[in-house]
């Protein structure tokens, strides 16, 4: 009896052992699209011709994105594509930034299950410089995930385009995604919020400080964190979460940096109202409230500076002379935050609104 007892357990145990794995397997997910840097090689393949000819639509079309995943396996996922933006797709670039919509059933065992649909920067023109303008983007984004996690996360690619109505072209580019609000938000236990405007006291002061030096780093003057030129749409290249539309503090999440000072893209321009020199002239467009927090911010900067620097140092797609324009700008930053008198004239007293408002 004993022993049956004994044998039973024993048995009990061996297939408790055996199921774990069985189950952790059956269940196991690959790693998140955006919690690691590594770049991926993708072919992306759709009707580019009809969409270039279509171009002021915005329209879905089908397509396919074939990669390898960590698990060494070959996946080929169908999806749909559409052309977004404005200035690059309308003005500036041959091939216009995409949204990538995701069927989840099709996604599952794969990078990019979870996702509903990403934006993807994409290789705009042939020309090399090009390139090098999309790299500079996404190092921009990566220096800011390097200052807060209020912030989009990117995953660079090496995207293979091919037409598939023309077996004869095809051109592999630089190019990377961004992760979705909804993620961004959800990391940091918020949500996406669906305001026209705020008064920017509601704005979180320290993650405000943040992203207003961030911002006169890169040479950025073309977003708005309250308010933006559209009346039912908050903000200007810039998007709202909290923990609620009628909850404060809200958190502004900054995006789309190709018209910077960093980027220094051939296409780029200085507002002309904002009377600068040309697109690398700084200008600082933070509000005076945050300027208490400003010793803790540089403070920031500063022990986060081999770390931005070593972003363009061992980027491997960058090529020498814009990486050395690009640190050199950078560079240029850390004199003036680190300078009081530089300080105190290109930042405090260029701060808007009054810091003993109401």
């Amino acid at each position: 009896m004993l022993a049956n007892g004994r044998f039973g357990l024993l048995f009990a145990l061996v297939s408790v052992l055996l199921s774990v794995p069985l189950f952790a397997l059956e269940n196991s997910e690959p790693t998140s699209l955006f919690s690691d840097n590594s770049e991926m090689n993708v072919t992306l393949e759709g009707p580019w011709r009809t969409i270039r000819n279509n171009i002021k639509k915005d329209d879905r079309y089908p397509a396919q994105l074939s990669y390898t995943g960590g698990d060494g396996v070959r996946h080929t996922i169908d999806v749909e594509v559409a052309p977004r933006g404005l200035s690059r797709r309308f003005r500036v670039c041959d091939f216009p930034p995409l949204k990538i919509y995701f069927d989840k059933e099709k996604t599952k065992g794969t990078e990019f299950h979870g996702n509903k649909s990403l934006k993807l920067v994409t290789y705009c023109k042939s020309q090399g410089e090009y390139e090098q303008y999309n790299i500079k983007e996404y190092l921009v984004y990566r220096i800011y995930n390097l200052i807060t996690g209020y912030s989009f996360r990117v995953r660079p690619m090496i995207v293979e385009y091919k037409d598939s109505k023309s077996a004869k072209w095809s051109i592999s580019r630089f190019s990377f995604l961004i992760e979705d609000l909804d993620d961004v938000a959800g990391r940091n236990e918020l949500k996406k919020l669906s305001i026209t405007q705020i008064a920017y006291k509601t704005l979180d002061p320290v993650e405000t400080s943040k992203l207003s030096l961030f911002q006169f780093m890169i040479g950025n003057v073309d977003y708005a964190s309250n308010d933006g030129p559209e009346p039912d749409e908050c903000c200007h290249n810039t998007k709202l979460i909290g923990a609620g539309n009628d909850l404060v503090p809200r958190y502004s999440i900054p995006y789309d940096f190709d018209s910077t000072g960093l980027v220094d893209a051939n296409y780029a321009y200085a507002p002309t109202v904002l009377k600068l020199r040309n697109i690398k002239q700084r200008l600082y467009r933070g509000f005076c409230f945050t300027n208490d927090q400003l010793p803790d911010t540089i403070a920031l900067f500063n022990q986060q500076k081999p770390a931005i620097l070593g972003l363009f140092n061992n980027n491997e797609h960058l090529d020498g002379h814009y990486r050395k324009k690009a640190i050199d700008y950078i560079e240029d930053f850390y004199k003036i935050i680190n300078d009081p008198k530089k300080l105190r004239k290109e930042v405090t007293d260029k701060c808007r609104g009054s810091a003993f408002e109401n």
